[in-house]
């Protein structure tokens, strides 16, 4: 029997106590991944000196960090994850998420990667950790989910097979702040003719923040990024 073997990499900047809830989550699993990387984007909270820490415990897994000394965004921190990990399939979570008990294992046993040998990734739900209104909005209009039909996936909640990562080159490092980067990994994935699927087990519970001024920046984020993936794509296929 093959051995699937998951690396989850994590990019993280300046939110320490909700990473600690993360790795709390992961400590939690019923099946652990082969390795767990966190990608220091920069942080000034303690993160560094934390993972120092994190490194050197005991764990069912095993434990890497790399501290970049000032931020580049989460691109450029997921593109250093992807270069480090030495599984097959890589899964990513943002650093203000908590993973379902199970989440390893559903993506391990996932049918949905038999279902087409195009399929190269897959995702999952995204729940609020927080009640209220815009918790509840962004869950009940599936903000951080596969669209669908799924033309591409959210790196809150994702697996990638890693060789179809490094064939385009990765994340896009241009993008500074979160929003466009992964739906533009998955636009250069699908011109190579792959895949994505969505699995409805596979479950994180993400930590909306709770006022509007946070709302509101979220969606400047998520339209600013998608606008320059619109941009990006149309002008890569003007050029070839």
């Amino acid at each position: 029997m093959t051995i699937i073997k998951i690396s989850i990499v994590i990019p993280t900047y300046n939110r320490l106590a909700s990473l600690k809830l993360l790795i709390k989550s992961i400590e939690n699993l019923i099946e652990s991944p082969d390795e767990v990387i966190i990608i220091n984007d920069g942080s000034k909270d303690g993160t560094k000196e934390f993972l120092k820490i994190w490194t050197e415990d005991s764990h069912g897994y095993t434990a890497i960090s790399h501290s970049s000394p000032c931020s580049r965004g989460p691109g450029a921190a997921r593109n250093i994850g992807i270069e480090i990990s030495e599984s097959p399939l890589i899964a990513f979570t943002d650093d203000d998420c908590i993973l379902h008990k199970a989440w390893v294992k559903i993506i391990e046993q996932s049918k949905i990667w038999n279902q087409n040998k195009k399929i190269v990734g897959i995702g999952g739900k995204v729940l609020s950790r927080r009640k209220g209104i815009i918790g509840e909005y962004f869950t009940f209009h599936k903000i951080l989910e596969p669209p669908l039909p799924i033309a591409y996936l959210v790196t809150a909640n994702a697996c990638y097979q890693k060789a179809a990562l490094l064939e385009v080159d990765g994340f896009n490092e241009t993008y500074r702040f979160p929003g466009g980067e992964d739906c533009e990994l998955s636009l250069k994935l699908a011109e190579k003719g792959y895949r994505f699927g969505y699995e409805p087990n596979m479950i994180v519970w993400h930590d909306y923040r709770s006022s509007l001024v946070e709302f509101l920046r979220t969606f400047y984020r998520y339209g600013k990024g998608c606008a320059e993936t619109v941009s990006n794509h149309f002008n890569i296929k003007a050029k070839t």
